[in-house]
């Protein structure tokens, strides 16, 4: 899939920085690792097919792991809800 969307679910492939900003809830946080399954929830510039995205890894609980930008080549498509 060429054009992700916000709301796809996505996998971390690789990892572009090394000192990568990210937040997410005191306790469960932490970095953001390839193979993390996690959601599209913002991109940048919806015309932009390259551009950057933000993206959430929630626990099982709903706390976020972490929530920070990503480049497009970092991330494979996994699924889209309907």
């Amino acid at each position: 899939m060429n054009k992700l969307r916000e709301y796809d679910t996505v996998r971390i492939v690789k990892l572009l920085t090394n000192d990568r900003k990210f937040d997410g809830t005191d306790m469960v946080k932490r970095a953001p690792r390839v193979g993390d399954i996690a959601t599209i929830v913002h991109k940048y510039e919806p015309s932009n097919l390259n551009g950057r995205f933000i993206v959430e890894k929630v626990n099982d609980d709903g706390y976020t792991v972490w929530l920070a930008d990503f480049e497009k080549d970092e991330l494979e498509f996994i699924y889209h809800p309907s």
